[in-house]
């Protein structure tokens, strides 16, 4: 069991969005479940309402429980501000600058999967202005003088200071160090690892020529990578075809029709299969196949879903840049095309023994285990000092200093 303490505490958890249903929806679904296990009230403010048919799709009927564990479910434009709660988590902490005067390390939480809002604040990045400006951020933003992107910069950068900062790798962490001079605790984000290891690690369907990615289409995933190697692979013969698996939104529709004539550009319809907003069985299906998992983005701050193929006794390729550098074999990374054909054929041609070695090292990424250290972060910031199995009731009428108003 996990660490259960029940306090009239309210947390509040707050994500642009979740019908994005990527790694970082999954953490902050898995990070309300880690809260409302404590006994701690969970209330969501998102931007979008939450469409949770396809959220369902995605991720398995195994999230209707987490789902559950929302008390409170509100739109941030409209948010009420005097609500008080005792301590904010912002799982989006990314892309999301969000901050109140009260804010300090012992009430709030962010989640910085990596520091990628600074710098397309310092960029002037067009779509990321017209992200904040869509989502209405000027009720969120403290009001200054100077610019909105100066305001917007002023206030992730204090985010930043002045909340306990948690993040994905070694990678992130020290981005995270370099950009603002605060260190941040590495808390591996929750992969589905038992799941996955089920359903497809003793899989005797695996074809020998199947390569699988899993990305949300979005220009930032720099998938087109994984077009340039197919190319390369079909004309080395090394394997037999790939299947590009992700959910798309509409603002990525735009995306896909450029992949897809990327694709008939080079010859690949033969080579290169697109499944767009897979259900989650069709996805554990498309696992079991698969033999090599190639994941197209350099730098890439973790990658979840490397993880899971992982989990699922797929051998992953990924560049020599990132995060899953940490945990993917050297073996198994590339800097050039060139060396991503080598890795692939080295993946496809792996024994079943090194794919039961390579599923059982990612037990340290597994939920339980996120959950677990999770809950005694929020333990320690709360003041509560020894966790409690089993515990019985504990009345807290007190609320922490400096409670969470606007």
């Amino acid at each position: 069991m996990g660490l259960r303490i029940f306090i009239n505490l309210i947390a509040d958890v707050i994500h642009i969005s979740l019908n994005a249903r990527g790694g970082g929806e999954r953490l902050a679904f898995v990070t309300i479940k880690a809260l409302s296990s404590m006994g701690i009230d969970v209330e969501l403010d998102t931007f979008e309402k939450p469409n949770f048919t396809l959220i369902r799709d995605a991720y398995g009927q195994g999230i209707e429980n987490d789902i559950k564990k929302i008390k409170t479910l509100s739109i941030l434009q409209k948010r009420n501000f005097n609500r008080k709660c005792d301590i904010v988590v912002n799982t989006h902490g990314d892309m999301l600058p969000f901050f109140r005067h009260s804010f300090s390390k012992n009430n709030a939480i962010t989640y910085c999967h990596y520091p990628i809002a600074k710098y397309l604040l310092d960029s002037n990045d067009s779509d990321y202005s017209s992200l904040l400006q869509n989502l209405s951020l000027s009720n969120i933003v403290p009001s200054f003088h100077d610019s909105y992107h100066q305001a917007a910069r002023s206030t992730y950068k204090k985010m930043m200071l002045h909340s306990t900062v948690l993040t994905n790798s070694e990678f992130s962490r020290k981005a995270i160090f370099k950009a603002f001079g605060t260190d941040s605790t590495v808390l591996y984000p929750p992969v589905e690892v038992d799941t996955f290891r089920k359903a497809s690690l003793s899989s005797d369907a695996r074809d020998d020529g199947a390569i699988l990615v899993i990305s949300r289409f979005h220009p930032s995933k720099k998938i087109e990578n994984a077009i340039h190697l197919a190319k390369l692979l079909k004309q080395n013969q090394v394997g037999k075809h790939m299947d590009i698996v992700g959910n798309i939104s509409p603002d990525g529709i735009g995306y896909y029709n450029y992949l897809y004539s990327l694709v008939k550009h080079y010859g690949l319809e033969d080579f290169v299969r697109f499944e767009v907003n897979v259900r989650f069985n069709t996805l554990l299906e498309l696992m079991r196949r698969a033999k090599a998992y190639l994941h197209p983005m350099p730098g890439e701050p973790f990658g979840m879903s490397t993880v899971e193929a992982m989990s699922a006794g797929i051998i992953p390729v990924v560049p020599d840049i990132g995060g899953h550098t940490e945990f993917v074999p050297a073996k198994y990374q590339f800097h050039t095309f060139g060396q991503g054909v080598e890795a692939m054929a080295a993946a496809l041609d792996a024994p079943t023994s090194e794919r039961i070695m390579i599923s059982n090292s990612t037990q340290k990424y597994s939920t339980a285990n996120y959950v677990k250290k999770f809950q005694e972060i929020v333990a320690e910031i709360l003041g509560i000092s020894k966790p409690v199995e089993s515990a019985p009731v504990i009345s807290v009428a007190k609320r922490l200093p400096e409670s969470m108003a606007a």
